[in-house]
């Protein structure tokens, strides 16, 4: 084997095995907290709710057709209960899109 893909193959290990380490720190975070945010665009938050637990994803991002809105996409990964992944436009102004496609 090349001696750069012998490497790169170590280099790709060491990344995963850090991903994988760092997941505690994360979850721990994350229970502690309720929710963790990634800049401004990116929300990772507990679910707690009677009936209903999990964790959900907030993803905002520039709606290009209108460039004062946003689009905002939630997804859940829950655990008990069953909830609804949603995507929705707003404007500065404070007017919520019904279409945001």
């Amino acid at each position: 084997m090349k001696h750069w893909l012998r490497r790169f193959l170590y280099l790709v290990v060491v990344v995963l095995w850090l991903a994988v380490m760092s997941f505690p720190i994360l979850a721990f975070s994350l229970a502690g907290k309720g929710e963790l945010r990634f800049g401004e665009d990116v929300r990772l938050f507990m679910v707690q709710e009677e009936g209903a637990e999990g964790v959900g994803l907030e993803w905002t991002r520039p709606f290009s057709p209108k460039p004062s809105c946003t689009r905002t996409t939630v997804t859940y990964l829950m655990w008990e209960g069953v909830a609804e992944n949603t995507t929705y436009c707003q404007c500065s102004n404070g007017r919520l899109i019904s279409d945001c496609s």
